[in-house]
């Protein structure tokens, strides 16, 4: 299969995705290096895209020693968009190097992008076949649980999980007088002999023929509450968090792979659906400082202009609950755990598409006033392919139900799909913008003669980017950012006064004196530590010296010298 650029004409599955990877990597390992980092439940590849030079770049960098932006996607099932997005994005950059953009190419001489295009590949595949709502993975709910309820599925054969309804004077819903697809809330004014019983197509399972109840999901496992930040048993919409920390393959493999790029400086990872990008903190007592909060609350801003994209904090204002923080989430990992800029981005924004104002998107989704849900569906009917009627249907086990509904995935969870590639360009937009602001080191050799053939070699470092060398405060203060040091290699005939190998301190971006002491133009000032750090060795005769440096997340290199 020759490699084709993907424009986002439509939604994809795994199969696509490997293709796609696996043809763009053969084809032009000059810029893109394939690595499998691991095997999903189901043995399919987890796989991982390199976007940069194969060739030394212009400052000499290999590739493996450039700071980095990561991209992922397809950690929940249901949200194709995402592995979309990232698609997307590796296509248009792809497009632009072959066309020869100078400036692109140089960029991609002296960073990386590193990309994920799907975590769960064993949901997103059965989602895109049709399976009942999957989460993240098909790795099966907690051992020895026994399943008893109703079990979503495709029972009249449609090739789809609808919305199944009977009538009964104990349900909870009834048809809307004003537009019959919609079932309002009951309220103690509506008659008992117009209520329904209302959930997803299917049939019970392990059915005591009496109680109507939902049963646990068949694969409950949330891969996006399976990671370490902040990690605590959870279990919240019949889905659970795991047995512990990296318990499923999928998870362990991506905390792996990022682990093995030590560049990695800012992260973006691809969800839906809310038209936001989450940001820190998410939860009261977070591990991140006020200043790393600031900082990445300022970058979320810049990425996210011109989107049209709001910046949300997770804690307080992005809770399901607001008594209980949301644990294990990768994007927190990112941040808490690796000490790097890590962000939920939830691309496709339904609400703002049905014109619908709120204050608070979790909280419209969480609990709809019902004349705003009426009006958020009809938006989507306008399409008639996108709802489809209540038609009668005799249930195996409940008798006469009625089968129909809007269809979710490409509406509510997913834009319909005339609406793809406006979202996947949004993405590319912050993708664009959250590359830009990387660190950006430069290396400045100096010499000065003192006479006697004795030098004074003086190494400074610059960071002239957004985010400092160790992309977020946390990263240094827990060890987990590679240090900054400068290390003297000596030819045969020199002999250095002081200590060959000196450790620096990590350097400011600009980002920190933005959002720290120069945070207000009236009064700004200068940053405590800066964006230069430099050290100096006394070097005796003649001959060939070496000096390697390392920046941190910003990269490595090794300026050569005769004196």
């Amino acid at each position: 299969m020759s490699w084709t650029p993907y424009h986002a004409d439509d939604y994809v599955d795994f199969n696509y995705v490997e293709n796609f990877c696996r043809a763009l990597a053969a084809e032009h390992p000059e810029w893109v290096e394939l690595t499998v980092v691991g095997e999903s439940g189901r043995g399919r590849p987890l796989l991982l895209l390199t976007l940069s030079a194969k060739d030394l770049g212009a400052d000499g960098s290999r590739r493996g020693e450039r700071p980095a932006l990561w991209l992922d996607a397809g950690t929940h099932a249901s949200e194709f968009t995402g592995v979309s997005a990232v698609l997307f994005a590796i296509s248009t950059w792809m497009e632009r190097l072959l066309d020869a953009d100078a400036a692109l190419a140089r960029w991609f001489s002296t960073h990386e992008v590193v990309a994920m295009p799907c975590i769960s590949p064993d949901g997103v595949q059965a989602m895109y076949e049709g399976a009942p709502f999957v989460r993240s993975s098909l790795s099966p709910s907690v051992g020895g649980q026994v399943r008893g309820g109703l079990d979503a599925c495709d029972i009249d054969g449609d090739g789809a999980v609808r919305m199944m309804r009977w009538k009964h004077p104990a349900g909870a819903f009834v048809e809307d007088e004003t537009w019959a697809p919609f079932m309002r809330p009951r309220t103690l004014d509506d008659d008992a002999k117009d209520a329904f019983f209302l959930c997803d197509e299917g049939t019970f399972v392990n059915w005591d023929g009496v109680r109507w109840t939902s049963a646990a999901r068949e694969f409950g496992v949330d891969l996006n509450r399976n990671f370490p930040g902040g990690w605590e048993p959870f279990s919240m919409f019949g889905m659970h968090g795991g047995r512990f920390p990296l318990s499923e393959p999928e998870s362990r493999a991506v905390v792996d792979a990022f682990a093995a790029h030590p560049r990695l400086a800012c992260a973006l990872t691809m969800h839906t659906y809310t038209g936001c990008i989450l940001t820190q903190p998410y939860r009261k007592d977070s591990p991140l400082s006020k200043g790393d909060i600031d900082l990445m609350e300022q970058l979320a801003v810049d990425v996210a202009e011109g989107t049209g994209y709001r910046v949300v904090r997770v804690f307080p204002d992005f809770m399901y609950d607001k008594e209980r923080a949301i644990v294990g989430v990768w994007a927190d990992t990112i941040s808490t755990v690796f000490g790097v800029p890590g962000f939920t981005v939830e691309l496709w924004d339904p609400i703002g598409y049905a014109a619908i104002e709120v204050q608070s998107p979790i909280d419209f989704l969480m609990r709809p006033p019902p004349e705003q849900l009426r009006q958020f569906l009809r938006k989507f009917a306008e399409d008639a392919d996108n709802v489809v009627a209540w038609r009668p249907f005799e249930h195996p086990q409940l008798g006469p139900v009625e089968i129909g509904g809007i269809e979710y995935l490409r509406t509510i969870r997913n834009p319909p799909t005339k609406l793809l590639a406006d979202e996947c360009a949004k993405a590319f937009k912050m993708a664009e913008r959250a590359r830009q602001a990387l660190p950006e080191v430069q290396a400045n050799l100096a010499t000065t003669p003192l006479g006697d053939g004795v030098h004074r070699v003086r190494l400074t470092l610059e960071n002239l980017g957004f985010l400092p060398t160790s992309g977020l405060e946390r990263g240094s203060t827990i060890g987990a950012s590679p240090p900054v040091w400068a290390r003297l290699h000596l030819s045969a005939g020199l002999v250095c006064d002081h200590p060959l190998e000196r450790q620096l301190d990590h350097l400011d971006g600009w980002g920190n004196v933005r959002t720290g002491s120069a945070r207000n133009a009236v009064y700004a000032g200068l940053p405590a530590r800066g964006h230069r750090q430099f050290v100096e060795w006394t070097v005796h005769g003649k001959g060939r010296l070496e000096i390697r440096w390392n920046a941190g997340r910003a990269g490595c290199n090794t300026i050569v010298i005769e004196l």
